[in-house]
């Protein structure tokens, strides 16, 4: 269940408790919030809640593979450009995490495998707090969905780009096959974009 391949495309590089309520995006903060590790995320729209590895991803045969199948993990590495997230991060943020065949994951719900489809849609909000946001959350835009295979995750320009990107967030994992002996050979890619800050982050719909 290894969680996507590292891209080297450029070569300049689950809380029991619900969610507060809603306050306005503040699009343009008072004070600037520097990059720094990734603490807690939340997706309201699809009820994906992730606590963070402390550091960065593990990589195992080229591969992220977080060491935690109920926590992701934020990536960066000193020869690729990834940022940690802030409000002026200078290039794309990459999160993963685990997902698993009949068994809990942190990121389950961000992908259907019997359906063949994403959960998350384009305009979801991405909500992230950090060791340097305190009680603030980073607010992100879902704007693309992508299913790549493992092999071509890392040459997908639309997924990566060909320049740096700040302010744009990935959140990677597998595709689990609707056969749960089969292997797992797809990620499950959803593209984000910053958009302010936040004091509490919307809750989840009711069913």
């Amino acid at each position: 269940m290894l969680v996507g391949i590292i891209a080297a495309l450029k070569l300049n590089q689950e809380p029991d408790t619900p969610a507060p309520q809603p306050t306005e995006v503040v699009t343009e903060p008072a004070a600037v919030i520097e990059p720094s590790p990734a603490v807690e995320m939340y997706i309201p729209t699809i009820d994906v809640r992730a606590d963070f590895e402390e550091g960065s991803c593990r990589v195992k045969d080229n591969k992220i593979n977080p060491d935690s199948m109920n926590k992701a993990c934020t990536y960066t590495a000193e020869d690729k450009p990834y940022s940690l997230p802030g409000t002026d991060s200078p290039d794309i943020v990459v999160i993963a995490g685990h997902t698993g065949a009949g068994i809990p994951a942190v990121f389950n719900n961000l992908y259907d495998g019997r359906a063949d489809e994403h959960k998350a849609a384009v305009g979801d909000k991405l909500y992230l707090r950090t060791q340097n946001s305190g009680e603030q959350w980073l607010v992100y835009t879902a704007t693309d969905l992508h299913d790549p295979s493992k092999e071509g995750l890392e040459q997908d320009e639309s997924i990566w780009g060909a320049d740096a990107k700040p302010g744009r967030l990935l959140t990677i994992s597998c595709i689990q096959p609707a056969n749960p002996l089969a292997a797992a050979v797809r990620n499950a890619v959803v593209g984000w974009q910053f958009e302010g800050v936040t004091t509490a982050p919307e809750t989840a719909p009711q069913n």
